[in-house]
C-alpha cells in the first residue's frame, strides 16, 4: 500500500491536476470492477481483506483493497492521454497501439489478463467512450512527433474533465457515473 501511495506521488507530480482526474476515474473503474466481480475478487483483493479482515461487504474498505491496482490503471491512463493531447491515437502513434490493445497492456500491467478478457474491458472502454481522440486521422497521420520531453511536462486538461478541484472527494472528480454500493445495472453514460 505504500508503494502504491508513493507511485500515486511520483504520478501526479508528472501528470499535474489533471493526474488526479485520471486517479478518480481509475479508482471508478476498481470500484466497477469490485462490485462486477470480474477482477481481482479470488486473488490479490480476497487476500487484502483477509489482511484488513473485511468482508466484501464492508464498503468502506474497498477503496484500501483496490488501489494499488487503481494506480496503475491511472497511470496507463495518463499514458494513453499524452498520446490525446497530442491528438494522437495509439493507432496512429506507436506500431499495433489500437484501442483493444490498449486494454490487453493495461490487463497485463495488472496481471489480470484472464479477467480483463472476461469482461473487465468493460469499465476501460466506457471510460475510453468518455475519452475518445476527436482529432480526424488525416490530421493525426500528418502531425509532426511530439516533442522531446513531451512526457516530462503536465498534462493539459481534455474533455470530460475541464475543470478538477485539487481537493475534496476523488468521486466527485471522476466522469464515469458509478459509484460505490449503487446499483451497476441501470448505470447510463454521458458523452
Amino acid at each position: 500500500m505504500v508503494e502504491a501511495q508513493v507511485r500515486r506521488q511520483r504520478y501526479e507530480r508528472r501528470t499535474g491536476l489533471y493526474g488526479r482526474a485520471l486517479m478518480a476515474d481509475a479508482l471508478q473503474i476498481a470500484v466497477y470492477w469490485w462490485q462486477c466481480r470480474q477482477m481481482g475478487s479470488r486473488g490479490v483483493w480476497a487476500a487484502r481483506q483477509d489482511t484488513l479482515g473485511v468482508s466484501r461487504s464492508a464498503l468502506w474498505a474497498v477503496p484500501l483493497v483496490v488501489y494499488p491496482e487503481a494506480v496503475v490503471v491511472a497511470e496507463a491512463m495518463a499514458v494513453r492521454e499524452r498520446q490525446r493531447a497530442l491528438g494522437r491515437s495509439f493507432a496512429g502513434g506507436p506500431a499495433g497501439w489500437t484501442t483493444g490493445r490498449w486494454v490487453e497492456w493495461v490487463g497485463a500491467r495488472l496481471e489480470m489478463r484472464e479477467e480483463m478478457a472476461q469482461g473487465g474491458h468493460r469499465a476501460l472502454e466506457a471510460w475510453l467512450m468518455l475519452h475518445r481522440n476527436t482529432v480526424p486521422v488525416v490530421e493525426r497521420q500528418a502531425a509532426p512527433a511530439p516533442p522531446a520531453g513531451y512526457r516530462s511536462v503536465p498534462l493539459r486538461m481534455l474533455e470530460p474533465h475541464r475543470s478538477v478541484a485539487a481537493f475534496g472527494a476523488l468521486e466527485q472528480v471522476s466522469c464515469l457515473p458509478w459509484r460505490l454500493g449503487s446499483p451497476m445495472t441501470s448505470v447510463g453514460l454521458r458523452g
